[in-house]
């Protein structure tokens, strides 16, 4: 689905003044644009805390934007990106004071809407062109097989019983994936 969404002929713009963890960021990383609240938002891939793997074209979508090793660490890591890192990282295109977040928006996308589907399509395409041999979605979605679903199960039920279902729960997430995680030595 986020790949039709990233193939519409309309430019998609995401305004993020929440939190984006998993299936809600990877939907922002499809669209067009992205722009964040500064002290509102946040951005997490917490699913490998999970002890699952992030689908929904997300490693791909993550890696064109922000290149290798910073996906690795926010996908492996599942750490809250606050509003200024996001765009430090190239998450977002910029990150606005939160009283600024929709005039601006607005501006950008009547702005865009102005230029008419042509100029739009045109420009959209030949973008698209240069990200899209990169992408390989379907060798992301053979790589969940992989997972031992006995292990997944278990640590599920360990989350569940923290809470992490919960409104506290989730906006305590991080704080609880890292308490379930098993202890490493070094």
């Amino acid at each position: 689905m986020n790949e039709e969404i990233r193939s519409l002929p309309q430019v998609t713009i995401g305004k993020i003044a929440g939190f984006a963890r998993g299936g809600g960021n990877e939907f922002a990383m499809a669209l067009d644009m992205r722009f964040a609240a500064i002290g509102k938002s946040g951005q997490a891939q917490p699913e490998t805390l999970m002890g699952i793997y992030p689908g929904g074209g997300i490693t791909q979508y993550m890696t064109s934007l922000i290149g290798r090793p910073r996906a690795l660490e926010l996908i492996l890591g599942g750490e809250l990106v606050d509003a200024e890192l996001a765009e430090r990282y190239g998450l977002v295109n910029r990150a606005l004071p939160a009283d600024q977040l929709d005039t601006f928006v607005t501006t950008l996308a009547r702005r865009i809407a102005a230029l008419g589907p042509t100029v739009i399509g045109i420009v959209k395409t030949a973008v698209g062109a240069a990200d899209y041999a990169k992408r390989d979605l379907a060798a992301e979605s053979s790589l969940a097989g992989r997972l031992s679903f006995p292990e997944v199960a278990a640590l599920a039920h360990k989350l569940l019983a923290a809470g992490v279902q919960t409104r506290e729960g989730e906006l305590r997430l991080e704080e609880i994936l890292n308490e379930a995680l098993p202890e490493v030595t070094p």
